[in-house]
C-alpha cells in the first residue's frame, strides 16, 4: 500500500489541500540534510596535493636509505630499485644535471700482446685472404683488422693512467668496470695464433666472468678500504690483466669515482679507446670445431710466416691428435 500525506497551503480566497506521496516527502528531507557539494576541481586539487606530499616523503626516505647504507648494502638496494641495464649516469652528486667534470684525465693503452683474436666478420675477399695466405706485413694486418673489428680471446692486458688536471687535490676512491653487453662467445672467425705473449708483471687483475667484476690484487678488491690521493699534475698507473675464462662475449667501459677538494663526489665514464682489437671487449675461447672460419699457422711452410684456413675435418683431426696449432 502506498502512503500519502497532505500539505496545507493558504491561497487567495481560501485553503488548498495538496496530497504529497511518502516518496516525495523523503526526497525533500534528504535534500535539506545533504551538505553542500564541493566543486570537483577543488577536490581533485586537494587529492593531488596530498598524493604529491606522500610521494615526496617516500622519495626522501628512499634517498636517505640509500645514502646512509654501506657500499655493499647500498648496491643491493640500488639494484633492487633501478634497472641494471639503464644507461643514465649521474656524473656529480652536487648537481645531477651538471656537465662532466674535467678534474681528472684518464688514458688507456693496450699492452703489446699477440694472442688469438676473434671476429663476427669473415675473411671473404681474395685480397683479404691474401694477407693471411702470404707473408703479412704490419700494414696489411692493420688494414685487415680495421675491416674485421676483432676482439681479444680469453684475455688481454692494458694500462689505465689517471691524472689530476685540476689545480686542487682530488681523491680517487674507485675504478669500476661497467658491463654493457654479455652474450655468447664469438664463433664466426678466429685467427690463432699471431705470436707469443710477452711476459709482463701485472699488479691488478680483472675477472670478467663475475657478475659485478672488480679490479683485484691477490684476490681482494684493490680499492677496498684504500684510495689514491692525487696532487695537482700527479697521477697513477694501473696495469690490468683482464681475463674471461667462460664461453661468453663481454663489452664494458670504466667508471672512475673521485672526490674533489670541496668534498663533492664525481664519476667519469671512460669509453673503449677503439684500438684495432679493442681494449674493453673480450670473447671467451671456444673449441676449434665451433668456429665457422679458423685461421691458423700453416705448419707445412716452416720457412715463412703464413696462415691457412683450416677445414672442419682438419680441425677435428688436429684436435684428436693433440698436435699442431689448433687448440684442443
Amino acid at each position: 500500500m502506498r502512503h500519502a500525506t497532505a500539505t496545507v497551503q493558504r491561497c487567495d480566497g481560501g485553503i488548498m489541500v495538496r496530497r504529497v506521496s511518502q516518496r516525495e516527502r523523503l526526497r525533500r528531507v534528504a535534500r535539506r540534510r545533504r551538505p553542500p557539494e564541493q566543486p570537483p576541481t577543488k577536490a581533485r586539487r586537494a587529492l593531488t596535493g596530498l598524493t604529491t606530499a606522500i610521494l615526496a616523503g617516500i622519495s626522501a626516505v628512499i634517498v636517505s636509505l640509500i645514502t646512509g647504507l654501506g657500499s655493499t648494502a647500498q648496491k643491493i638496494v640500488t639494484d633492487a630499485l633501478f634497472d641494471e641495464h639503464g644507461k643514465g649516469n649521474v656524473t656529480s652528486s652536487a648537481s645531477p644535471s651538471a656537465k662532466p667534470s674535467a678534474a681528472i684525465k684518464v688514458a688507456v693503452t693496450l699492452e703489446d700482446t699477440a694472442g688469438p683474436v676473434a671476429s663476427e666478420h669473415r675473411v671473404t675477399t681474395s685480397q683479404d685472404k691474401a694477407v693471411l695466405l702470404r707473408r703479412p706485413t704490419s700494414e696489411s694486418f692493420e688494414r685487415l683488422y680495421r675491416k674485421l673489428h676483432p676482439t681479444s680471446v680469453a684475455g688481454n692486458s692494458y694500462k689505465v693512467i689517471v691524472t689530476n688536471v685540476s689545480s686542487s687535490p682530488v681523491r680517487v676512491v674507485d675504478v669500476v668496470p661497467v658491463i654493457t653487453r654479455r652474450s655468447k662467445a664469438i664463433n664466426t672467425t678466429i685467427i690463432f695464433p699471431l705470436g707469443g705473449m710477452g711476459a709482463t708483471t701485472i699488479p691488478v687483475d680483472l675477472e670478467l666472468n663475475k657478475r659485478y667484476p672488480k679490479f683485484t690484487q691477490h684476490g681482494k678488491p684493490y680499492f677496498s678500504g684504500k684510495s689514491q690521493i692525487l696532487a695537482p699534475g700527479k697521477g697513477f698507473v694501473m696495469v690490468v690483466l683482464a681475463t674471461l675464462p667462460t664461453t661468453e662475449y663481454v663489452e664494458y667501459h670504466l667508471r672512475v669515482d673521485y672526490v674533489d677538494s670541496g668534498g663533492d663526489k664525481h664519476s667519469l665514464n671512460v669509453a673503449d679507446p677503439e684500438e684495432l682489437v679493442g681494449t674493453f671487449r673480450l670473447s671467451g675461447i671456444l673449441d676449434a670445431t665451433k668456429y665457422i672460419d679458423y685461421w691458423g699457422l700453416d705448419e707445412s711452410k716452416t720457412d715463412e710466416r703464413v696462415y691457412k684456413l683450416y677445414t672442419p675435418e682438419e680441425r677435428r683431426a688436429e684436435k684428436d691428435s693433440g698436435r699442431g696449432s689448433v687448440p684442443r
